[in-house]
């Protein structure tokens, strides 16, 4: 869905949600523990501030507007008294594939669906599905369930601060549930200045994230 905000901040502002469930599947080992996000490497003011466009070789660029969405994420859930999800690189890896593609193609935007690529075959589903799997997620787990969301904005809408406010406030689609979600065991991230609709394509202060969630169990 689309949203417009009041035409003086001159913001647009995109998001959607898709969860899916993968059946058991042998186990070979329990899974790895994921590390904790460190919200002390944020950085003053990042969650108010947009990515850049050019995260750079180790990806300082974006790694502390990351990290705020991670740990705003976070923030509500300690206020609910649930868990706070670690840092898991799988997902990560999953959500930065995803990103870079969004941003390259740009087809989102009014009646598309973020999560699912036009190039790649499959449902939306199927493509998180094979994203969170070949980034190898919970490859040593018995089964695993996992979510994805999506935002962009633009024009002071851009922050990490904007797109967890979406995700918890103002989308009807399902955002505020999985970021409540009592079950999740881990999260990954990734974010970049720059708009995946083309709507937002030239427009300041513009950035786009992918948030992954999963869960995996022996």
């Amino acid at each position: 869905m689309r949203i417009r905000i009041p035409r003086a901040t001159a913001v647009v502002s995109f998001a959607a949600a898709v969860a899916l469930s993968v059946p058991l599947v042998p186990a070979a080992a329990a899974p790895t523990a994921a590390a904790p996000v460190d919200c002390t490497q944020m950085g003053p003011e990042a969650d108010d501030i947009a990515p850049s466009a050019n995260p750079g070789r180790f990806g300082f660029g974006t790694m502390f507007q990351t990290l705020a969405t991670m740990c705003l994420i976070n923030d509500e859930r300690r206020r609910l008294g649930l868990s706070e999800l670690p840092l898991n690189s799988e997902l990560t890896s999953a959500a930065r594939t995803h990103l870079n593609a969004s941003l390259t193609q740009k087809w989102w935007g009014k009646g598309k669906n973020p999560h699912q690529n036009p190039k790649v075959s499959g449902s939306a589903d199927e493509q998180i599905g094979r994203r969170i799997k070949d980034a190898g997620y919970c490859a040593n787990g018995g089964s695993w369930s996992g979510h994805e969301i999506a935002y962009n904005g633009w024009g002071g809408a851009g922050t990490p601060k904007a797109a967890v406010n979406w995700w918890l406030n103002i989308s009807t689609q399902g955002h505020a549930e999985i970021i409540r979600d009592p079950t999740l065991t881990d999260m990954g991230a990734a974010s970049r200045g720059g708009a995946a609709d083309p709507a937002g394509a030239n427009q300041s202060q513009a950035g786009t994230y992918v948030v992954t969630f999963g869960k995996c169990e022996p």
